[in-house]
């Protein structure tokens, strides 16, 4: 967990350099067609072990074969196209102070959905945690807001969308990893990401061809696209599918809210960024409210439950 802390924190200063030279609709397609082309010869060269061979056995008849193909693509479009794609073109047209702000309402939405599916109960603990991190994500935004300024209302509906993607791809996928396996719904979830994305890459690449700018592109934008594709897309998803094997969705989600703390211990690290007053406050109530909920004695508590 933290070293996907690390990748996502990472994920909003590499996608501001790469929307330097990309336009957002080719930074967001590349990302989720490279993302497709490392799951693959990964997925192809597994070993079929136990969990392979129940893959065949279930693929044999075809309703459960369209059952299965019918599952992975949702997932990779909840979770890759419109989580990924909609969270990379949003940075185009907000800020990442609205951004990271936006993307710290999935977690809620998590929980409210995994209530909705009776996957688990909103208990008074998880309630508070979950208002406290969000009220730290606030503070730490509005600093954020006040030295790089707001975004656009496009840009944050785009995020918005990116964060429901994130709360669907979690709680729908935690029933998948249980038929099909958490690595392998990851990467065939990268792959059918990669296919639905990839008309508008082809599409992108012929635009920047034609515009002379392909050729032009540099080594640093390249950079951004194979870590944001790689690292912060195709092995963060398997470890963040592999995860939800132990977790509830919501603890898990719930672990995002640390995003705007790595971000601002790599400002301080690598930029020397000071730690103001109300970024110290707000970090300190995203601890409280992540371990309110990471510490949650049981799951479900009847005597506890608000919903």
């Amino acid at each position: 967990m933290v070293f996907l802390i690390l990748v996502w924190s990472l994920n909003y200063i590499v996608a501001k350099i790469g929307l330097r030279e990309l336009p957002a609709l080719a930074l967001g397609s590349f990302r989720l067609v490279t993302a497709g082309i490392v799951s693959l010869p990964v997925l192809l060269r597994a070993r079929e072990g136990q969990e392979a061979k129940v893959q065949v056995e279930i693929s044999q008849q075809a309703p459960k074969r369209l059952h299965a193909l019918w599952t992975i693509t949702y997932l990779g479009f909840f979770g890759v196209v419109l989580n990924q794609g909609c969270f990379t073109v949003g940075l185009e047209y907000t800020s990442v102070s609205h951004s990271s702000l936006i993307i710290g309402c999935a977690p809620i939405l998590i929980l409210v959905f995994s209530w909705a599916l009776g996957l688990e109960a909103i208990t008074r603990r998880k309630a508070i945690g979950m208002a406290l991190a969000f009220a730290g994500a606030a503070a730490i935004g509005a600093e954020q807001a006040v030295s790089v300024g707001a975004g656009d209302l496009g840009g944050d509906v785009l995020t918005l969308l990116a964060g429901i993607g994130l709360a669907l791809y979690t709680v729908l996928g935690k029933r998948a990893i249980t038929e099909y396996g958490a690595v392998r719904v990851s990467l065939l979830s990268n792959v059918a990401g990669a296919v639905l994305a990839l008309p508008v890459a082809l599409w992108q690449i012929h635009a920047l061809a034609q515009a002379g700018r392909l050729s032009a592109i540099s080594l640093e934008t390249w950079g951004a696209v194979i870590y944001l594709g790689v690292l912060g897309s195709a092995v963060s998803y398997v470890l963040y599918f592999w995860a939800l094997r132990y977790m509830t969705p919501a603890r898990l989600g719930a672990v995002s809210y640390l995003q705007p703390i790595g971000a601002i211990l790599l400002g301080l690290v690598f930029l020397g960024e000071a730690i103001t007053r109300r970024v110290a406050v707000g970090g300190l109530l995203i601890l409280a409210g992540v371990y309110a909920i990471e510490t949650h004695p049981g799951d479900p508590e009847p005597e506890e439950e608000l919903a």
